[in-house]
C-alpha cells in the first residue's frame, strides 16, 4: 500500500512539474511573442523616421544653411555693406552721434549710479528707510489734524511702521549692498543668476563706499515729504523702477529678461498693451545707445529679414485701413512688440542669457498655473466662455491673469515644451520632483481651461518633443492606438464629452465659429489682395455687411491664418508661411546637427511651441491679445538665438581644430 501511495504521489507531483512547465512555456513564448511585435514597431517606426529625416522632407528642411548664405551673397547685403559710399555715411552718422551720446546724462549717469548703490554701505538704505517711514507716519498724524485735507487711510502708518521695522537691522550693518548680495545665496540667485551681473562687478563693489550717509537722510526726508501728496507705495515703487531704469540703461539684456517674465503680471496694470510696449521701447532706446557706443551688435540672417518684411506690411497695412486711427495705432503696437524679436536675438548672446530668458518664461507661467488651479477649486463657478446645456458638470473655465481661457490656454501651450525640456534636463531628485510638479501643474491647468484646440496641441507637442528625445516615444503612440477604445474608460466623463463635442455642431461654440469664418470669406473674397488693415476696428466695421444673422458681433475671424489674410492681404499670408517654413527649415537643421545636447531640445521646445500655436491658431486668432503676441515672437527668438550661439561654437571649434591641424602640420613638413 505504501508503495502504491508514493507511486501515485509521484505521478501528481510530475504532472504538476509538467503543468508549470507547459505555463513557462506559454509565457515565454507570449513573451517573446510581444518582444517580437514591439521589435517589430521599432523597427517599422525607424524606417519611417529614417524616411522622414533623410528623405525629401529632411532635405527641404536641411537647406537653410544654403538659403541664409545666399542671401549673405544677395543683392541686398551687397549693397547696403559692400558699398564703401554707403559705409562712409553710416561710419560718419555712427561717430556724430556715438560722440554726442557719449557725454548724455543716460550714457554717464547709470552706471555712475548703478556703481553708487552697489558700493554704498547697507546703513545708508537704512538712514533712508528710517527717516522715509517716520515721515510717512507724521504725515498721516498731520493729514488727521488739518480739518481742510482729505485725512490719510489707516495703510499710511502700517506701511511707515514695516519701513522703519526693516530699516532697523541695516543701521547696524557694516557690509555693503554688492557684499550683502554676494553673502546671500537668495540675493546671489537673484541678482547673479538671475539678472547676470558678474561676480567680479559685485566684488568690485564689496568694499563699502567710504563718506557720509547723510545725503540718504535727505532722500528719506524728501520721500516722506512727497508721501503728503503721493501715496507711500507709488513712492516705493517710482523708487524701484529708477533703479530698474539705471540697470537697464547698462546692460539692456536685464530689460529683455524683466519684460519676459512680466508678460502675465501686466494685467494688474490699467493698460497690460501699453505697459508692455512701454518696457519694449525703454529697452530698445538703450539697446541702441549701447548699438550706436559700439558696445552691442546688430546681426541681420535671412529669417531676421523676412520677420522685418513681416513688420514692414503691418505697420503700412494700416495706412489705406478701413480702421482709420484705431487701426494705425494697433499697427505701431504690433511692430513695437515684434522688435522685441530683434532684442532679443542681439542681446542674447550666450547660452547662459538665453537660458536666463526661458527661465524667466517658465518661472512667470507657472506662477499663472498655480493661480488658474486656485480659481478652479476654490473660485466661484461662472457660466461664462460656456455652452451650459451641454456642459452641466464643469464648474468654471479658468482665466487666471489673462482675460479669456483661450488666451490662457494658448499662453500655457507657448511655455510648455520648455517646462518638458526642464525634466529630460533634470539629474538630481529634488529638480526632478521640481519639473514634474511644473508640469503637471501645466497641463493641469490647460484641462481646466476646457480649451479643446490646447488639448490638442499641447498632445501633439509632447509627441514632437519626445520622439525627437527618444523614438521609443512612438512605443506609447503605438498603445494609445491599440488602446484606444480602452481609454474612455480611464478617462472622466465630463472630459471624454468636452473631446467628442470638437464634432458636435449644435454646440455654441463649435457653431459660432462655423458661421463667423463663412462671412469671414465672404468679407476676404472682396479685399484678399491688400487686406483691410490690421486691428479690431477695420474687422468691425466692414464684418457686419458679410454676416450671418446673429453673428455681427465678432471680434475677429477665430482664426489666425484667416485674419492674417483678411488684415494683411494675400503678401502677409504669403511672407508669413515663408517664415514659419524657414523657422521651421532652420530648427530641424540645426536639430539633426545641434552643438550639445541642451541646445538641441532647448531649439525643439521652441520649434514645437510654435508649431502648438499654429495648430491653436487653426480654431481661434491667437494674436488677439497682444500679450500672446508678444511671447509668440519672444519664443521664435530664442530658438533662433539658441541657433545662432550653438552655430558660433561650432564654427570656433572648426576654426581651432583647423589650426591645430595647421600646425601639426608645419612641424611635420
Amino acid at each position: 500500500m505504501t508503495r502504491e501511495k508514493d507511486t501515485e504521489v509521484s505521478v501528481k507531483n510530475e504532472k504538476k512539474h509538467n503543468k508549470k512547465v507547459k505555463e513557462k512555456k506559454r509565457s515565454a513564448t507570449g513573451i517573446a511573442s510581444f518582444s517580437f511585435l514591439i521589435s517589430l514597431f521599432d523597427r517599422i517606426c525607424e524606417i519611417f523616421c529614417n524616411a522622414l529625416v533623410n528623405g525629401f522632407w529632411g532635405r527641404i528642411c536641411s537647406g537653410y544653411t544654403k538659403l541664409q548664405q545666399s542671401f549673405e551673397h544677395g543683392f541686398l547685403k551687397e549693397f547696403l555693406f559692400s558699398d564703401r559710399r554707403i559705409k562712409k555715411i553710416f561710419r560718419k552718422i555712427r561717430k556724430f552721434l556715438s560722440s554726442h551720446i557719449e557725454n548724455c546724462f543716460i550714457s554717464t549717469q547709470g552706471q555712475r549710479t548703478i556703481n553708487f548703490f552697489a558700493s554704498a554701505p547697507l546703513s545708508y538704505f537704512g538712514n533712508f528707510g528710517l527717516f522715509f517711514g517716520l515721515y510717512v507716519i507724521v504725515v498721516y498724524f498731520i493729514r488727521m489734524i488739518i480739518p481742510d485735507i482729505e485725512s490719510a487711510g489707516i495703510d499710511y502708518p502700517i506701511i511707515g511702521a514695516i519701513i522703519i521695522i526693516s530699516a532697523l537691522p541695516l543701521l547696524f550693518s557694516r557690509l555693503s549692498l554688492a557684499g550683502a548680495v554676494m553673502k546671500s545665496s537668495v540675493g546671489t540667485l537673484l541678482v547673479r543668476d538671475c539678472l547676470g551681473v558678474s561676480e567680479e562687478t559685485l566684488a568690485r563693489n564689496s568694499s563699502p563706499r567710504k563718506g557720509k550717509g547723510n545725503i540718504m537722510l535727505f532722500f528719506g526726508l524728501v520721500a516722506g515729504i512727497f508721501a503728503f501728496f503721493i501715496h507711500p507705495i507709488k513712492i516705493i515703487l517710482a523708487i524701484i523702477m529708477f533703479i530698474t531704469l539705471m540697470l537697464v540703461a547698462v546692460a539692456p539684456e536685464i530689460g529683455v529678461l524683466l519684460t519676459v517674465f512680466a508678460v502675465p503680471f501686466l494685467s494688474l496694470m490699467s493698460n497690460p498693451t501699453i505697459t508692455l510696449c512701454v518696457c519694449v521701447m525703454i529697452t530698445l532706446f538703450f539697446y541702441i545707445i549701447k548699438l550706436i557706443r559700439g558696445k552691442r551688435i546688430f546681426k541681420l540672417e535671412l529669417i531676421d529679414g523676412i520677420v522685418l518684411l513681416f513688420g514692414i506690411i503691418i505697420y503700412f497695412s494700416s495706412v489705406f485701413s478701413a480702421g482709420g486711427i484705431g487701426s494705425r495705432n494697433a499697427a505701431l503696437v504690433s511692430c513695437t512688440l515684434i522688435s522685441g524679436y530683434f532684442l532679443l536675438v542681439n542681446l542674447m548672446r550666450t547660452e547662459t542669457w538665453i537660458k536666463r530668458c526661458v527661465a524667466a518664461l517658465v518661472s512667470s507661467a507657472s506662477v499663472v498655473a498655480i493661480i488658474g488651479v486656485f480659481e478652479y477649486f476654490f473660485g466661484s463657478p461662472s457660466s461664462k466662455w460656456l455652452d451650459t446645456t451641454l456642459f452641466t458638470d464643469i464648474r468654471v473655465r479658468i482665466v487666471s491673469l489673462f482675460e479669456n481661457p483661450n488666451v490662457l490656454a494658448t499662453f500655457l501651450v507657448l511655455i510648455f515644451p520648455f517646462a518638458l525640456s526642464y525634466l529630460i534636463f533634470a539629474k538630481r531628485r529634488n529638480e526632478k520632483l521640481l519639473a514634474l510638479m511644473t508640469c503637471a501643474i501645466f497641463v493641469l491647468a490647460t484641462v481646466f481651461t476646457w480649451s479643446r484646440a490646447a488639448w490638442v496641441a499641447m498632445a501633439v507637442c509632447t509627441l514632437i518633443f519626445l520622439t525627437v528625445y527618444t523614438r521609443k516615444t512612438l512605443r506609447i503612440f503605438g498603445v494609445l492606438l491599440i488602446a484606444a477604445p480602452v481609454i474612455p474608460m480611464l478617462l472622466p466623463d465630463i472630459v471624454i464629452e468636452r473631446i467628442i463635442s470638437i464634432l458636435n455642431f449644435s454646440d455654441s461654440s463649435i457653431s459660432y465659429r462655423l458661421y463667423t469664418w463663412i462671412g469671414s470669406v465672404r468679407l476676404i473674397r472682396d479685399y484678399w489682395i491688400g487686406g483691410i488693415g490690421i486691428g479690431p476696428e477695420a474687422f468691425q466695421r466692414l464684418y457686419p455687411n458679410y454676416a450671418y444673422a446673429g453673428m455681427e458681433a465678432a471680434e475677429h475671424t477665430h482664426s489666425l491664418y484667416l485674419q492674417t489674410l483678411l488684415a494683411l492681404g494675400i503678401g502677409g499670408i504669403l511672407t508669413f508661411g515663408v517664415l514659419i517654413f524657414l523657422y521651421c527649415q532652420k530648427c530641424s537643421e540645426y536639430i539633426k546637427k545641434p552643438e550639445n545636447h541642451q541646445s538641441k531640445f532647448y531649439t525643439t521646445a521652441a520649434l514645437v511651441s510654435i508649431i502648438g500655436a499654429l495648430i491653436m491658431g487653426i480654431f481661434d486668432y491667437i494674436w488677439f491679445n497682444y500679450r500672446v503676441f508678444f511671447v509668440f515672437w519672444i519664443i521664435m527668438a530664442i530658438g533662433c538665438a539658441f541657433i545662432r550661439v550653438g552655430n558660433i561654437e561650432k564654427d570656433r571649434k572648426a576654426a581651432l581644430l583647423g589650426s591645430d591641424q595647421t600646425t601639426e602640420q608645419n612641424k611635420f613638413d
